[in-house]
This record gives structure tokens, sequence and C-alpha cells, in this order.
């Protein structure tokens, strides 16, 4: 990252608890969370996690302690949040999509002392030992009314589970010096300041709500407004009644925002715009930087157990190197190397390596997985990357790669030309199994509004484009496509719709 894109501004603040204390204190008047129907000053904020922390307390919540977290994006969510971490006890933000039987499994890993639900996720904790549950609202206040120590930054401080809703739960464990310098790298690169504001539409267990956002806004003084549950209208309107300055979500969540009605409207404040997740397509930026042509587009690059930012594209690289995600944060180093460790050639795929300050302690009480993650304090991300010309790119998944006969085709490269045809909101590429050639390529769009799918002029672009081998032999019309609870496109939910739409219609009827 050249000097020119970054701040050189060391963080002010070791913590995200010593921010809101700092800004309460200084601008006790100025607007810190807001909601549809709610608004909290900084000095509000800073009364509400007090007051929740000593109910915390009366709990039995004591430091080092982890405490689960699950519901929608609320004034709640984020003043408990607020409130472990000032405990020095350990947040756990879950995700809301998990069943019952899941989000149990990972209360037992954690050994939680406490769990946290809202009115509409009771259900969730089903199978949790009822003594361990409380209701998650701002009624949860206690009558002592002094402070909350500050905690110390070497503590751990969040657990992250990085499996979405499959598989095996890994939490990643970031201290409270982690998770604030997470959210600061924002600042280092996107040039925000105590002005802004921003509005989030995705989840907040995600990193992208806790730390790309509430976090960033929190050390610099500025405002988070936080939208309930994500509905494309309903972002239109609370972007067109508070309007923010800035906005992060995935490719396939901005897409849906800028096809609605009113997005010229409802976008016209913003003045940064930060995607990342998988690549957003040239055609997609074109339209962005038409239509909005003062929104400066960053593509950010990160994982949960980096805390979130591995790297930027700045804007000004938008355009030509719309799918690159950049240059390496500054204080973070990046290799690609190959399956035995040895580094790749520039312009040669491998697997991204990094390491850095925001880098986890580990996978919670499972060191065998923290040993195979981390190699002599590099972070192994699982994911496929080259080196261009100073610029890199995600290739993908090291498990989502398709071998079609030995042939190796990356889906993002065959996404991002479906997404040139503009009858394509979005598309996914993935392989079915195939007993000799082990993988046949397949593909599934989900149609733009007002919109209909030609499988012809899609056939003709992808052999114009790609060698024959990576040509999709079957294109599939699935809307909306299965999407994760962060907004991306759920690849493996959409491979097997996709399959059981194909059995259901050989079935004889």
């Amino acid at each position: 990252m050249t000097k020119q894109h970054t701040d050189s501004r060391p963080i002010p603040f070791a913590t995200l608890p010593t921010a809101l204390v700092h800004w309460a204190a200084i601008t006790p008047q100025a607007l810190a969370l807001t909601t549809a129907t709610e608004e909290f000053t900084y000095a509000q904020l800073a009364d509400q996690v007090a007051s929740c922390g000593n109910w915390l307390v009366e709990q039995g919540v004591k430091a080092g302690d982890r405490v689960v977290l699950v519901g929608h994006n609320t004034a709640a969510w984020a003043v408990h949040y607020l409130a472990v971490l000032s405990l020095e006890a350990v947040i756990a933000p879950a995700n809301n999509r998990l069943n019952p039987s899941q989000f149990a499994e990972q209360v037992q890993l954690l050994d939680a002392a406490l769990v946290l639900v809202d009115d509409d996720h009771a259900w969730i904790s089903g199978s949790v030992p009822a003594h361990r549950v409380r209701r998650l609202r701002l009624g949860n206040e206690s009558d002592k009314e002094h402070g909350l120590p500050l905690p110390e930054s070497t503590r751990a401080a969040l657990i992250s589970f990085t499996s979405g809703t499959t598989g095996k739960p890994k939490g990643a464990v970031l201290t409270q010096a982690a998770l604030a310098e997470a959210s600061w790298a924002f600042v280092r690169v996107l040039g925000t300041h105590q002005g802004d504001s921003t509005l989030v539409v995705v989840p907040m267990f995600h990193n992208t709500g806790f730390v790309d956002q509430f976090g960033h806004m929190l050390l610099l003084g500025g405002r988070t407004d936080l939208l309930r549950k994500f509905r494309t209208a309903d972002a239109i309107a609370a972007l067109a009644s508070r309007p923010v300055t800035y906005l992060a979500a995935v490719p396939s969540i901005i897409r849906l925002i800028m096809l609605a009605d009113g997005a010229d409207e409802a976008l016209r404040h913003l003045r940064v715009l930060l995607y990342g997740g998988s690549p957003m397509p040239a055609a997609w930026i074109d339209e962005l930087l038409t239509r909005w042509p003062k929104l400066k587009p960053y593509h950010g690059y990160g994982m949960t157990e980096y805390g979130s930012a591995v790297s930027f594209l700045p804007p000004e690289h938008a355009a030509t190197h719309g799918e690159s995600v950049g240059f390496a944060v500054p204080g973070t180093d990046v290799r690609i190397v190959t399956k035995d460790g040895r580094d790749v050639a520039p312009g040669d795929i491998g697997e991204l390596w990094v390491r850095g300050p925001t880098i986890m302690q580990g996978y919670w009480r499972q060191p065998e997985l923290t040993a195979a993650k981390i190699e002599d304090g590099w972070l192994r991300t699982g994911d496929l990357a080259r080196l261009d010309d100073g610029f890199y790119y995600i290739e993908g998944r090291v498990d989502d790669v398709i071998n079609r006969g030995g042939e190796k085709i990356l889906p993002a490269h065959v996404e991002s030309l479906l997404a040139e045809l503009a009858s394509v909101g979005q598309s996914c590429v993935f392989g079915v199994p195939d007993p000799i050639l082990q993988n046949r390529v397949r593909a599934a769009v989900e149609e733009r509004p007002g919109h209909t799918f030609d499988a012809v002029s899609a056939e003709r672009l992808l052999r114009d484009r790609l060698p024959e081998y990576a040509v999709p032999e079957r294109i599939d019309v699935v809307s909306p496509l299965p999407r994760t609870a962060s907004g991306k496109v759920d690849r493996h939910a959409v491979a097997a719709h996709c399959r059981q739409t194909a059995l259901e219609k050989a079935s004889p009827q």
C-alpha cells in the first residue's frame, strides 16, 4: 500500500470500551448509535453499557467468562457487546441462522457462562440449560450507577466462529488489542473521520458488522445506524431517511441495493463503499462509477482469523483492476506459497499466507486445528491467490477449485464473465462429481429484475472467452440463489439445490 493510500496515525485507543468512554466525555451529545426508532448519543450509550455491565456482573459474569450473543441488529445487541468487552469477559457473537443443535454445540464448546438471545431467537437456545439463558434487551440494567473499569488490551476479547451454517464450529480468539487494531485498519486506508456514519446492513455477528463498521465508527467517534434485518426495501428506506457516508457489504447485497427502486437517491450521500467477500464483477463496478461518480469504491479482503482486513484496493484502480484485492494493509505481511510452503513466482497461483498484529491467538480449545492453521506465525488462509504487477488477486478457495479431467477451473473467473450479461444479477459456478472426469462444470444464475436469462447468448460469450473444458455444461436459473447469513452466495447450497432439481426432473412421474 503506497503512502498516499494510508493514514499513518497510530491507533488512539487500546480497546473499544476505552474509545466509548473517551467520546462520551469529549463529545457527549454526538450521535453514536441509531436504529429506525432509536437514537443514542455517546453519553447515553456509555451509560447504557455501564448499567448493562453491572447487570451482567449481577448475573455472575466475571473476567474471562464466555458470553454468547445472538439476535437481530439492535441497540441491545450493541450495548451488551460493549458491556461484555468492558468486563474483560469474552463475547461470542453467534450466527442467528444456526439450528438449536448447532447452537448448543457452540455453547458447550465455549463452556459459556451466559447466553443472551433476543425474543425472535429464543427458539435457538432450546437445547441450552435454561439457567444459562437470558433475554437480550435494553431493560437489562442495574441499579448500580458506578462505571466500569477499562479492559487490558492483552486480554482475550472475542471468539468469532468461522463455520457459517455447516461444519465443525471453529472459534477464532482475538485479544482486545487485535479487535481494536482490526477496526483501525479501515481508518488508515479509507480516509474516514469523525463526521462519517455507516448503516450496518449485514448481520452484526459478522466481522463486517462489528469490526469494519461498528468498531470502526466507535474509534472515530462517528455514528453507526443499524438495519434490524436485511431486506432490500428496508435498506433503501433507511439510507433515504438517515443518509450515511460509508457502506460495507458483500457484492451480492450491494447489487440488490443498486437494482432497487430509489437506489439513486438513497446512495447519493455515500462517499465510501467497501465491498468484499467475493469479487465484484467489472460490469458492476462500471455501473457504480457511472451512476455515482463521486463514490469511492474500495475492495477489501480479509477473514475472521485475522480480525478482518488483510488488503484493500484503492478506488483509483477500481476501473482497471476491479477484481484485485489490491495491497496489504500497513503492518501486514503476505506470502503466496505452494503446498509445501515454498514462495511461488509472481503471476503463479498458490495459497495466501498472512501475518500481522490482528492475527487470532488460535481456535478456542482446538490446538490441533490451530497448529494446522498457523505455521511459524503465518496464517494459512485457505484462499488461492496470485500477485500480478504488484496487485493481489484472490482466485477462490483451495477447496472450490473444479478439477475436470486434470484441468483446473477457478469458479470466480467464469462468474466474472457471466456478470457481463445484462440479464444476470448474480451467478455461481460449481463442480458436480463425475466417475470419469472427477468433476463436470455447472452454473446457476439469478436473473436481474426485468430481464430474462438467454442461455444461448451466455454459452456464446463463454465459448468465445474460455477454453472448452471450462464452459459450464449446464446453466440453471435459480432465483433467488441461496445465500449465507453474511449475504454471500452459498456455493454448496446452490450445488445441492441444482442436484436435487435435476433428480426431480429425471424421476418418472
